[in-house]
């Protein structure tokens, strides 16, 4: 689920770069803009400093450093190179495909934005706007001190931009909520494939849950060899031609097991909580009881604030950590029964017929 959720962190990135790289002058209408909140004393100072309010840098290819003495009445946009700020800037600064620096002598009136580079800020820089980074990480430089990356300054407060991730690190609002779409399809999912379970196969999920129940120490330690053993038995299937064909089908019985022994386990968890009702709701009390503590981190990150990330990734981890250990558990017991084809009752009586032996007792207790 986390490759997933991060590999969906990058989408928002790319479409902001496509539409920004396409089409560069919604940044000059953008500056364009500014110029309507520009009040008449700032004016008349730019106009005396010989600088038209109008006027938007925009370099594309080139590197850009702003001296101490230099300002820029609006925005200042770099695409395909670095940006180095150590004067004014009265409108955003954008750079897209290089690194935005800050040094100690800027003042940024407006957001500071890096698409796919590193944004370094100084933290004698004067700027009120946004910090947002995309692709890249945030750092700061301590006095005397070179770059420290991965460290960055502290967000401004205010609500998360979908799709914008400002932090370098920090998941977005929008992989937050597709991180927790994901955890609830997947809970649907395997509330389909119960009930596929218990319509079509219902002697085998019952021997599973037999298993399960009676010979939990050696479902658990059978389930904890065969996942430790998985990678060993993949690699021997590799060495030869004709396992390498039978990987796929390999890791579809797998994944398949791995989701019976799954659903079976809920399916007793529930039952230990409501005892007189269908087995369908049996299952469903089981899996929120399994992946309460998963989707209630998910919950919790979407609220913005380090305090609920912190306790948001606590959950998860958690969450996490009892998805792993019911799957090895589960896997364990379909394994253990022979995927639902061996009945713990009668290989019970096999072994008290061999513990009677030739006494004859055996065959009394059998019959």
């Amino acid at each position: 689920m986390r490759r997933i959720s991060l590999s969906m962190n990058f989408i928002p990135g790319l479409i902001c770069f496509g539409l920004l790289f396409i089409s560069p002058l919604a940044m000059t209408g953008k500056a364009f803009g500014q110029q309507k909140q520009i009040n008449p004393i700032t004016d008349k100072i730019l106009r005396d400093l010989n600088i038209d309010p109008r006027d938007n840098s925009v370099s594309i290819g080139q590197d850009r450093i702003i001296g101490p003495d230099e300002v820029i009445a609006n925005d200042v946009v770099v695409i395909g190179a670095n940006l180095t700020i150590n004067g004014k800037v009265h409108g955003d600064a954008v750079c897209i495909g290089g690194n935005l620096k800050v040094g100690p002598q800027a003042e940024i009136n407006g957001d500071m934005v890096n698409v796919g580079g590193q944004l370094s800020v100084d933290p004698s820089a004067k700027t009120n706007g946004e910090r947002v980074n995309m692709g890249g990480a945030t750092s700061f430089s301590p006095p005397g001190l070179p770059d420290v990356p991965g460290i960055g300054a502290p967000p401004q407060l205010g609500p998360n931009w979908p799709g914008i991730n400002r932090s370098g690190n920090e998941p977005t609002f929008a992989s937050k909520i597709l991180r927790l779409a994901l955890d609830c399809i997947y809970l649907a999912f395997l509330l389909f494939f119960a009930l596929i379970l218990t319509v079509f196969m219902p002697r085998q999920f019952n021997h599973i849950e037999d298993h399960l129940s009676n010979e939990f120490p050696r479902c658990t330690l059978l389930g904890l060899t065969l996942m430790i053993g998985f990678p060993l038995i993949l690699l021997a299937f590799v060495i030869t031609l004709v396992g390498i064909l039978a990987i796929p089908l390999l890791l579809l019985a797998w994944v398949l097991s791995c989701c019976l022994g799954y659903i079976v386990f809920a399916r007793i968890l529930g039952r230990k909580i409501i005892s007189i009702k269908p087995i369908m709701l049996q299952i469903l009390v089981g899996l929120l009881l399994i992946h309460g503590p998963l989707l209630a981190g998910d919950v919790i990150l979407l609220v913005d604030g380090s305090f609920y990330s912190v306790i948001g990734q606590v959950f998860r981890v958690v969450g996490i950590i009892i998805l792993v250990c019911v799957n090895f558990i589960g896997f364990g017991a379909v394994v253990y029964s022979l995927w639902g084809k061996r009945d713990l009752l009668r290989s019970k009586k096999n072994r008290q017929n061999n513990s009677n032996g030739p006494s004859g007792n055996g065959d009394t207790i059998a019959a």
